[in-house]
């Protein structure tokens, strides 16, 4: 396998499509037929299935596909280690991260970045967490910003920070005012802390069921026994809050979500009196991985 081979397949079997991908390449769409064609003879397997114009890969493709990753991120680590013997500033370095973090951590990240390494510059590429670790375990990441826990015999981590889960409410609303009355200062709580059972029976802003807050409130229901209402179920912290605001249901969200949507006035935030799991956010990447110079750099400003 070389690298055009595998840019290739992998732009075939991505496009689903013999013109598409020709199109893409450059080439013309009969040069693309051939040339896998020729490959597939080389190899002595079939890496596509073609039906009525449309092409999917093979058990064999997938085989195919999923090594010249690895081959592709052993080149990417070569190319990271020349890079600090020749103290080259110049390149990229792939963050995964989900639309939040993106927004909400990484501006003031790449700043940071941008300042000590003039010459490099972050690539981001913004997925919720199931794509995000499906995508890391085939190395299209050098880092990935994720929440634990993690596949530990496939990722080595970094702890950058725990965050609290809180309540979120419609500010002056009735459920506000009672959880206000009711609410009290309590140790290791960043807000005036209530307890779970009143909110037995309201209405909540949800998120779609794979979503990991989402698994966070499950898991609240489930051990205190609360019947919750769905109000609404949106894809994103962003418009959980939104909705939240406009009165349409509360929210449970991680406790950064405030310094994010900090512009919205119209929210109020409760600790709870319990001790809820706190998400665990990290920098991941493959097990035994090479770390430059500046991505090493790089997690440290994550955890500033």
């Amino acid at each position: 396998m070389n690298l055009k081979q595998f840019k290739y397949v992998l732009t075939l079997a991505t496009s689903g499509s013999f013109s598409i991908a020709a199109e893409n390449l450059g080439i013309s769409q009969p040069s693309l037929s051939q040339y896998i064609k020729n490959i597939e003879k080389q190899l002595g397997i079939t890496l596509f299935d073609r039906l009525n114009g449309d092409v999917r890969l093979t058990d064999a493709g997938m085989v195919y596909i999923d090594a010249g990753r690895k081959i592709l991120d052993l080149e990417r680590q070569m190319q990271n280690r020349l890079t600090d013997i020749l103290e080259n500033r110049a390149g990229s370095v792939i963050i995964g991260t989900s639309p939040f973090r993106s927004a909400s951590m990484m501006p003031k990240v790449a700043a940071a970045f941008q300042k000590k390494y003039e010459g490099m510059h972050l690539v981001i590429r913004e997925m919720g967490t199931q794509e995000l670790l499906e995508n890391a375990e085939h190395g299209e990441f050098d880092l990935c910003v994720t929440m634990l826990p993690v596949n530990e015999k496939l990722f080595s981590y970094e702890l950058i920070m725990e965050e609290e889960l809180v309540l979120a409410v419609k500010k002056g609303s009735t459920l506000d005012e009672i959880l206000a009355s009711q609410a009290s200062v309590f140790e290791s709580r960043s807000h005036k802390a209530i307890d779970v059972s009143l909110l037995q029976g309201e209405k909540f802003v949800m998120l779609t069921e794979n979503q990991m807050m989402q698994k966070a409130l499950d898991d609240l229901r489930y051990s205190y026994a609360l019947d919750l209402r769905t109000a609404v179920v949106v894809k994103s912290l962003e418009a959980q809050i939104e909705m939240v605001s406009e009165g349409v249901g509360a929210a449970l969200v991680p406790i950064g979500v405030q310094s994010f949507c900090r512009l919205n006035q119209n929210v109020s935030y409760y600790s709870f009196v319990q001790e809820l799991p706190r998400r665990q956010l990290a920098v991941i990447y493959p097990q035994n991985k090479y770390l430059s110079e500046p991505m090493r750099d790089l997690i440290d400003m994550m955890k500033q």
